[in-house]
Parts: C-alpha cells; sequence; structure tokens
C-alpha cells in the first residue's frame, strides 16, 4: 500500500494539546546539539590542522584525538535524545492538527512517527507532514497548500537536513576503508562539513518548533479547542 493511499485515522478528541511544554524541551534539547557540534566544530578543525602538520607532540595529538572522540560521542547522544523528543512533539502536532483539519491529511497519522524510521521514506515523508501540519494550524485559513512564508521556512529547514546527509555518510565511508594519514584528514574535513550543516540545520529547526508551536496555540484560541 502506499503512502499516499492511507488516509488519515481519526484522533477520539475533541480538544487541542498545548506543544509549548514540549516546544521548550525540544529547542532546549536543539541547543544542546548544537553546543555538542560546535565542541565537534573546535575538535575537528584543531584534529585536521595537527593531521596535516609535519611535527606534532604526541601528548597533543593524543589530547586532540581524545576530545575529538568525545566530541563524537556528544553528538550523537544529543542527536538521539532530541530526536525521541522531537518526534514525540512532532506526532502531537500532528494530532493537534486533525482537530484543526480532520480530513484534509496526504497520509495517516502514525507516519508522522515511522515516517521517520524508515529508510527512503524519511526523505520525504516528514516535510509533507509537516506542510500539512502548518496548513491545518494557520490561524483563519483552511486546509490546502501550504502558505508561502511556511512553506519556505520547512523547505529550507528540510533541504539542509536531506543535504547534512550526504557528507555525513561520505566521511563514515571514508573513515571505515581510510589506509592512511590523507585518508583520515579527508574524513575529518568531510565531517566538518557534515557538522557545520547539522548547526544550520538544528538552527532552523528552532525556528519551525517555535513558530508551529506559536501557529497552534493561537489557532486552538482562535478555534476555541484548546483543552
Amino acid at each position: 500500500m502506499s503512502v499516499d493511499s492511507i488516509s488519515a485515522a481519526p484522533t477520539g478528541r475533541t480538544g487541542v494539546r498545548s506543544l509549548r511544554g514540549l516546544g521548550i524541551a525540544v529547542v532546549l534539547l536543539l541547543g544542546l546539539v548544537i553546543a555538542a557540534d560546535v565542541f565537534a566544530v573546535v575538535a575537528g578543525a584543531r584534529m585536521y590542522a595537527l593531521s596535516g602538520a609535519e611535527a606534532v607532540e604526541f601528548e597533543v595529538y593524543d589530547r586532540w584525538d581524545r576530545l575529538y572522540r568525545w566530541s563524537d560521542v556528544a553528538t550523537m547522544n544529543t542527536f538521539v535524545a532530541c530526536g525521541v523528543v522531537f518526534i514525540v512533539w512532532f506526532r502531537r502536532a500532528r494530532i493537534n492538527a486533525e482537530v484543526f483539519a480532520p480530513d484534509g491529511h496526504s497520509v495517516s497519522r502514525g507516519w508522522a512517527v515511522w515516517g521517520w524510521l524508515v529508510p527512503a521514506v524519511n526523505l520525504v515523508v516528514p516535510r509533507r507532514i509537516a506542510l500539512d501540519i502548518w496548513s491545518a494550524s494557520t490561524p483563519g485559513s483552511h486546509l490546502g497548500p501550504a502558505p508561502r512564508q511556511s512553506s519556505g521556512l520547512v523547505n529550507a529547514w528540510w533541504t539542509l537536513w536531506v543535504v547534512s546527509t550526504v557528507p555525513t555518510a561520505l566521511a563514515t565511508y571514508t573513515y571505515a576503508k581510510a589506509e592512511g594519514p590523507a585518508d583520515t584528514r579527508q574524513a575529518i574535513a568531510l565531517a566538518l562539513v557534515a557538522v557545520l550543516c547539522d548547526i544550520a540545520t538544528a538552527v532552523l529547526a528552532i525556528l519551525v518548533v517555535r513558530r508551529l508551536t506559536s501557529l497552534q496555540h493561537r489557532k486552538a484560541l482562535e478555534d476555541g479547542t484548546l483543552s
């Protein structure tokens, strides 16, 4: 069965639950993601310089190598923690959007979670759901094509998200196949590009979360559906 053919499931609810608490949690976790990424940029840039130097003291190299490895752990842990809470926020936003517009969604509610987890699907479906949610949540509007300003913000965020997967995959592959210092240095460079993309993506994600949380709150007050 294709994604397009799956109809939206009924919510079983008549009110909208506020996204504010979850929205604050997601924004704070995105801030931690950015902090970990900045740490990774600093450590990665230093390792890139050291790996290309003609002579490096062992203690200096070992210290930065350990910091670089710790930065990798930090970025992974903050990403996973943020991802879990973000998906919870995203699903609740979708359920709220069904209250605003019960019959106007292109895919079923379950894809608000599975759409992030299924390979290939996760490159397309979450963006479609986000645009549907945004359209349904815009005060004073009916469900239809997403307002231009929301499409621009969502598309910018989603484009960076998809683009960032390319250097990440290349860095992982290059590390796995590295046979010498030159290959390792190339992998570090690719990882730096990936982390910089992640920082930009996280900044846009904060804007998306804050804006959509605010839209849904205003819409629920306007419609009298806030529970």
